[in-house]
């Protein structure tokens, strides 16, 4: 599937559930303020990744793994009662699934999914599959990465020190190569999940 633009983009009217993944810095807030004004005639419920559990503070609190896997299962219950009584509702999700595979399997080539967390996830996208979703990922350049996914704007020490913490656990020497590494894996689950989508140009 080819790269499209942000400026040219085009959403199915059949979709009701937008989710947006993609690296840090790469657009995706951007992206969602975009199909927010595109469905401004919808009932819109709109999630940021914090939202939905995947904020880098949530990074390193233990058993978030689980936690997360917990929350998306309940978050599609609900997802599934308030499409089935409003027919004009529709979702957008900053952060989901895809999100949640990358950072379980990118630690130094170790994955800390289990056997029973395997096939709850297996489970997930089976009813993701069957729900009108539409995934949207913007795409930085390798060129890109190192400015925009530092985030130069947060000055807490903290995320310096996450940053850090990632590298460190995930075996990189820059964030470069570990963006690079993550959005081959983000376009791989994309294959693999069978799930419509969508790449874009990174804004």
């Amino acid at each position: 599937m080819g790269i499209q633009t942000m400026t040219g983009l085009e959403i199915d009217s059949s979709t009701r559930i937008f989710i947006i993944e993609g690296v840090a810095g790469s657009g995706k807030s951007t992206l969602q303020t975009n199909l927010q004004e595109k469905l401004k005639n919808r009932l819109v419920y709109t999630y940021k990744e914090e939202e939905l559990l995947f904020s880098w503070k949530h990074a390193w609190i233990s058993g978030i793994e689980s936690l997360r896997l917990d929350f998306m299962e309940k978050f599609l219950d609900y997802c599934e009662q308030i499409l089935l009584k409003n027919k004009n509702a529709v979702f957008v999700l900053d952060r989901f699934h895809i999100t949640f595979f990358y950072l379980v399997i990118q630690h130094k080539g170790k994955t800390v999914m289990d056997e029973g967390m395997k096939k709850r996830y297996a489970a997930l996208i089976a009813r993701l599959k069957k729900l009108p979703v539409h995934i949207y990922v913007p795409l930085l350049r390798p060129e890109e990465i190192e400015e925009r996914s530092s985030h130069k704007e947060r000055k807490e020490e903290a995320w310096a020190l996450h940053l850090q913490k990632r590298l460190s656990t995930t075996g990189f020497n820059s964030l470069q190569e570990m963006y690079i590494d993550t959005q081959r894996i983000i376009k791989e689950c994309l294959e693999q999940q069978d799930i419509p989508f969508t790449l874009l140009d990174a804004v």
